[in-house]
């Protein structure tokens, strides 16, 4: 496989980039199928890491930067491979344990586990979900969120999902618990994020579904989806998610960790989409303009500082970060 590298320097606005060095992995598109970039967001240099003819996405990194875990369906079922983050993406492993769908991987913090999504049935990936715990050197995995034992409302014909897990603490993940009547069309009814405790095997729901107050005093009820965790190094630990209203209104949010109070981050940009990330006092988000084309954006602080994007021809998804 080729490694294309793509400059965009000049095509870069004149005003500041970031500060501080900041470097994420995204999918990125601009023609029929998603391959995965790295991009430095204080320079504008962009590289691409994958080029193949496969749908490859959901990136992560491992902690000490040096693993990119991602989705792929090269061999048909969209399977988890992980490879050096600085090599050659020929050399990808499938570390997938099981013959179902993956999708969503996070590393755990001390990086020798893999929290993801697992679909026992490929071709019907929102069905029997669960999250498992994946070992990438022995390939082994286990359970320890399955879908089918959660409890919702009573409406029996609506599908339940669990989806993107966050590590919290070595002990400790953040998940999010779908409600669905209509799974392949992705009219989602509920969505709220739950703590759960590896070691007690305890769940604890944590936002979503309640109402907080706009700065009207407006009482606004939401579904919390795309959760993250923002690191004591940057600043308090934190939660930050999504906050959706009915079908399109959304608004980043943050919650402080244990138990700590909640609000809407002012970043004043319409074309808010989600993930919101943090780093070096920058917030970094995705972003959707009116015809539908997706980026990635960051603002300085509670969004008082001007807008910057990232400049790539093409749709962006799945941003994270390199630590």
């Amino acid at each position: 496989m080729k490694i294309a590298r793509i400059l965009l320097i000049a095509m870069l606005v004149v005003s500041p980039l970031l500060c501080e060095a900041v470097e994420i992995v995204f999918c990125g598109s601009g023609g029929i199928q998603f391959d995965l970039y790295r991009a430095d967001l204080k320079t504008g240099e962009i590289i691409k890491i994958t080029d193949t003819e496969a749908e490859e996405y959901m990136p992560a990194v491992s902690p000490d930067g040096q693993t990119l875990a991602f989705v792929s369906d090269r061999e048909g079922a969209n399977s988890l491979y992980i490879m050096p983050l600085a090599g050659n993406a020929s050399a990808a492993i499938n570390i997938s344990a099981g013959m179902g769908a993956y999708a969503e991987p996070a590393f755990s913090p001390d990086g020798s586990r893999i929290a993801v999504q697992y679909a026992p049935d490929p071709e019907v990936v929102w069905a029997s979900t669960s999250i498992v715990l994946l070992d990438p050197t022995t390939k082994q995995q286990k359970t320890i969120i399955d879908s089918t034992h959660l409890k919702t409302s009573e409406n029996t014909g609506t599908t339940t999902i669990v989806n993107h897990p966050v590590w919290v603490s070595e002990s400790l993940l953040v998940y999010a618990l779908i409600e669905d009547p209509d799974p392949e069309a992705g009219r989602m009814t509920k969505s709220t994020l739950y703590m759960y405790d590896l070691k007690k095997q305890q769940h604890a729901r944590i936002a979503g579904g309640e109402s907080y107050y706009s700065a009207e005093g407006e009482p606004m009820g939401f579904k919390a989806i795309m959760p993250s965790i923002v690191s004591e190094k940057d600043q308090s630990r934190s939660l930050l998610f999504t906050a959706v209203r009915g079908a399109t209104d959304r608004a980043p949010m943050k919650m402080a960790f244990p138990a700590g109070s909640k609000g809407v981050i002012e970043l004043n940009d319409p074309e808010f989409l989600g993930p919101i990330l943090y780093r070096d006092g920058h917030w970094i988000y995705g972003t959707m303009d009116e015809e539908g084309g997706t980026g990635i954006a960051w603002r300085a602080g509670e969004g008082k500082e001007a807008k910057q994007t990232l400049k790539f021809s093409g749709r962006i998804i799945y941003p994270a970060i390199i630590p």
